[in-house]
């Protein structure tokens, strides 16, 4: 599997990833590493990108049937803020008891914040909530793998959200697509760098809208 899978970077708390669309589909391949061995995944899905192909094609790449790993996946998709805040606040943890995985993965978890039909006002109220919330879910015994796209111009008022998400982060990763590969890069002073290049199907994650 040493191709088919980014560097081994997960720790328990959160691992932060940032960059181009990229950074959802190492964010996916990150977080799976376990569910490969058969320990359950949840995902929250902010950016509407989870790729079930790509997951298929990682299973046969690997010697598992497809079915068999998507069936480890437990996904939720979310399309507004309050949605969001509803899984963090009040359902993660009676799913987290019930299927006891590994970890989770927040594709795009700043995403539904970013819409510009949330008033700005709406938007830093319910930030705060769901800050709380991931504050308390960082904390128990799991690996939280979150990617987080850049934006060139986040809404007025939502600039600083990314910024105080990174300061909870055990570690942060920045993910650049480049012709040789895709490099990863820890964000802290004096961390580690990798070229890797991907073998598995779509090298970027699909949007789907």
């Amino acid at each position: 599997m040493k191709d088919l899978l980014p560097p081994p970077t997960a720790v328990q708390g959160l691992v932060v990833l940032t960059g181009p669309d990229a950074c959802l589909t190492v964010g996916l391949l990150l977080a799976l590493q376990a569910a490969i061995e058969r320990r359950p995944l949840l995902v929250i899905d902010g950016a509407n990108a989870f790729d079930p192909y790509l997951i298929s094609d990682l299973a046969r790449r690997v010697g598992l049937p497809p079915p068999a790993l998507l069936k480890q996946i437990r996904l939720s998709r979310v399309f507004t803020c309050y949605q969001l805040e509803a899984l963090l606040e009040e359902r993660l943890l009676r799913v987290r008891e019930r299927f006891t995985p590994y970890g989770l993965f927040l594709s795009g978890l700043l995403e539904p914040l970013l819409d510009e039909e949330v008033h700005r006002e709406e938007a830093v109220r319910v930030f705060g909530r769901i800050l709380a919330a991931l504050e308390r879910v960082i904390e128990w015994p799991w690996t939280v793998v979150a990617a987080c796209p850049d934006q060139e111009r986040p809404p007025p008022g939502r600039e600083g959200f990314l910024p105080q998400i990174k300061r909870r982060a055990r570690r942060v990763f920045r993910v650049a697509v480049e012709e040789k590969g895709w490099r990863i890069s820890a964000e802290e002073a004096g961390g580690s760098t990798w070229l890797w290049q991907p073998q598995v199907g779509a090298l970027v994650a699909r949007r789907w809208w």
